[in-house]
């Protein structure tokens, strides 16, 4: 990446109301990033699999833990969910929804069970119906993709309210991040793991009789398997040490095994939420060079991830959708900002170094792959109103094939709409990175963006 790095360790909020003060900002710290003003590139369709996604604009994985205590939508889940259906995405990518009540990271986080599968079915059909109109009135032709997230919350569990961290393995400072100690919880073993494989598949599909075009895998953001990847101090255990074969092994096992029972169904994809590099130095990084044992963050070598995707690739996985770091850590690396969490400090990093590496590593990683695997890429939403043009110059030139949006989709569900029919985003009604989603979600809130949407307002 090529920056000035003193000028990148300096932190500066987001002050560019035109596009040209953006370039002028950037030419100060030397990163070559680049705008396309025609977004018609945003209004392609995209072929995965037996799927077409209707446009490159989409709505990422934003916990709203707004469901009743047995994990079944409520109205609150369905407003927001309506919300991103009228705004026209082409995918709407479905929120961390837990494997059981025991891998829960807040009571009101979603839970699909037998129990409320019929709440589900309702609940998706009414989003594809809207979806389908907005879609149509728009001028595309296919309707919206919807794909469930299922997750073990890991080290980030808890039970009755209460932290109970479900850890791969010990780790002083992502302890102390969350105010937890090395006595509270448990280390799981690999016969917990290994029970895991099959509730996954169960779940997923339980996600296809609910309506669902594909279920993600997640593998992101410090969860179960995301720990599991970084696991090189897992000790006596075949999930965990230096081989990256058994620090895979349970994500693995877990794709092989739905798609063995998918085998004949063509139009249900199996896909996974990847964090590619996560900053941290050896021995607890991934995506790291290995000799960078001191510095936050470690230079980046995304060899380990390579490896993965060539071998989802080989499983017949033909979408992924990419991210970095861990927000329960160092926030800076999956989403740059310009105001903390309360209570936490700055980075020491300017925020648009911070989205430049993750554009460079969404580039590196759809460069390395034949044209048949689809990347989705991450972190637009802190260029607010000049995001549309970041996309579109990326999916000109074939660096990415889909835009997620998550910050912006609670601030501003109809921006997708915005593009396609003004050519912009309202700049009024922009996500501003304050973090108050994120600090409304560690107070364990239901959340949404307490600047733009009334429902949230007075929640803090």
């Amino acid at each position: 990446m090529s920056i000035k790095s003193d000028e990148c360790k300096k932190f500066e909020p987001f002050r560019y109301k035109t596009l040209n003060d953006l370039r002028e900002k950037l030419k100060d710290l030397n990163i070559d990033m680049q705008f396309e003003k025609n977004v018609e590139y945003c209004k392609q369709p995209l072929t995965i699999g037996h799927l077409i996604v209707p446009n490159r604009l989409s709505i990422q994985p934003m916990e709203g833990f707004d469901a009743t205590e047995t994990g079944s939508p409520t109205k609150l889940t369905e407003r927001r969910y309506l919300r991103y259906a009228t705004g026209g995405a082409g995918l709407i990518w479905f929120e961390a929804t837990a494997l059981d009540h025991n891998c829960k990271s807040n009571p009101h986080q979603l839970v699909l069970t037998n129990n409320n599968l019929d709440e589900y079915r309702v609940l998706i059909s009414k989003i594809k119906k809207q979806s389908l109109k907005t879609i149509n009135n728009l001028g595309f032709s296919e309707r919206c993709v919807l794909i469930l997230q299922l997750n073990h919350s890991g080290r980030y569990v808890k039970r009755n309210g209460v932290k109970y961290p479900i850890r791969a393995f010990h780790d002083s400072k992502l302890d102390r991040a969350i105010g937890i100690s090395k006595e509270d919880g448990i280390l799981i073993s690999d016969k917990e793991l290994e029970e895991l494989e099959d509730l996954w598949v169960k779940k997923a599909l339980l996600a296809k009789e609910a309506g669902f075009d594909g279920v993600d895998i997640k593998a992101c953001h410090g969860y179960l398997i995301s720990e599991l990847f970084c696991s090189r101090k897992r000790e006596n255990s075949v999930n965990g040490g230096e081989s990256l074969e058994n620090r895979t092994r349970i994500y693995f096992n877990i794709i092989k095994k739905l798609s063995e029972k998918l085998e004949k169904s063509k139009k249900f994809i199996i896909t996974t939420r990847l964090g590619i590099y996560n900053g941290r130095p050896y021995p607890y990084g991934f995506g790291i060079e290995e000799s960078d044992k001191a510095t936050f963050p470690a230079k980046i070598n995304l060899r380990e991830p390579l490896k993965i995707i060539k071998k989802l690739s080989q499983l017949g996985i033909k979408l992924i959708n990419l991210s970095a770091g861990n927000p329960h850590y160092k926030p800076q690396i999956t989403r740059p900002y310009d105001i903390p969490v309360k209570g936490k400090n700055q980075p020491n990093e300017h925020p648009l170094c911070s989205l430049k590496r993750l554009f460079e590593i969404t580039t590196e990683i759809k460069e390395s792959f034949d044209p048949h695997i689809k990347i989705i890429g991450s972190g637009y939403s802190y260029l607010r109103q000049h995001s549309p043009y970041i996309c579109s110059y990326l999916l000109k030139k074939k660096h990415v094939d889909i835009c997620g949006f998550g910050r912006m989709s609670f601030a501003n569900p109809n921006f997708p709409q915005q593009v396609f029919q003004n050519g912009k985003i309202d700049e009024k009604k922009v996500c501003i990175t304050c973090s108050k989603c994120s600090e409304l979600m560690r107070m364990g809130k239901s959340t949404g963006c307490v600047i733009r949407d009334s429902m949230y307002k007075n929640k803090l």
